[in-house]
């Protein structure tokens, strides 16, 4: 019997909903503070921001199908900037050591679930489930001016699938990559920053055939048995813009990414070796903290 699909129950529809703004607009702001005010030492922010927003994203439904579908949502925004857990323009963590070269974060992640009857390669198969990363991730700082940094990222994190069974172990993912962010150009006397990053992925076994592995119950005359292995996931680049004020953020990202190479590459469910996801994502703030964020 085919498990009931994640979305469909109207709680985890919610929960969807805001994942997927924050790991949106994380995407779009994942850039040191210092470089979007031209600062060493930018000013102290208000602890916490209210703000409501939304994001749009276009993308294949995973890496290896060249069916693609939209999304939108409209979801409140909560940025907030304590001494530990932060929600703010690096994305959404735990900071357990800071300091002027090595970060080490409680980071955070999200894949969506797909429909397998949307996706002809998949028809006849148990639908995917959102799948939430965590993990610690180091971050270290190679060099940095006012206008720039070179960051090397090392983000290890479970994923846990969210069903209307309950949570599941889906799998361990490393995900290193060298990213340059840059003040690009003031405009309106706002900062505008662009990043780049280049970086691979490795699975486990577990969440390598949560996309790519077929069961014999749903092997066909054109879709064998399948079992992944562990290993190599694939590469990716991924580009973003983003500019903050005091009353609105304005992200724009895009993702390639290509699994040529991957331990999964013979998959039956592989037509093409490429994948994007292409997104905007928006937020008005309109309720900030008389006090600051921790000195």
């Amino acid at each position: 019997m085919r498990r009931p699909y994640i979305s469909r129950s109207p709680a985890i529809v919610l929960f969807q909903c805001l994942a997927f703004l924050a790991s949106s607009l994380a995407s779009a702001a994942d850039v040191p503070a210092a470089i979007e005010t031209g600062l060493t030492t930018p000013d102290r922010k208000p602890l916490w921001e209210l703000g409501v927003g939304g994001a749009a994203l276009h993308q294949t439904y995973y890496t290896g199908t060249r069916q693609t579908r939209t999304l939108g949502v409209p979801v409140p925004l909560l940025i907030y900037r304590g001494e530990i857990f932060r929600s703010d323009n690096e994305g959404i963590r735990a900071e357990l050591i800071d300091d002027e070269r090595f970060e080490l974060d409680l980071s955070f992640g999200l894949n969506l679930g797909i429909d397998s009857e949307d996706v002809d390669l998949r028809k006849g198969m148990d639908d995917t489930d959102t799948l939430f990363e965590i993990g610690p991730s180091l971050k270290i700082t190679l060099a940095k001016t006012e206008l720039s940094e070179w960051r090397l990222n090392l983000p290890l994190r479970v994923n846990l699938g969210f069903s209307s069974d309950g949570i599941d172990e889906s799998g361990f993912t490393f995900a290193p990559d060298i990213r340059y962010s840059r003040r690009l150009f003031t405009w309106s006397d706002q900062a505008w920053i662009g990043t780049a990053a280049v970086g691979v992925q490795f699975g486990t076994r577990d969440f390598q055939n949560n996309y790519y592995g077929v069961e014999s119950e749903f092997a066909t005359d054109e879709r064998p048995a399948y079992e992944a292995d562990s290993g190599f996931s694939g590469s990716r680049l991924t580009l973003t813009l983003r500019s903050k004020t005091d009353k609105r953020l304005i992200g724009i990202f895009g993702r390639v990414e290509n699994i040529s190479g991957a331990s999964f590459e013979d998959s039956p469910l592989v037509k093409t070796r490429t994948g994007f996801t292409v997104g905007v994502a928006f937020s008005w703030f309109f309720l900030r903290s008389s006090a600051l964020e921790p000195g």
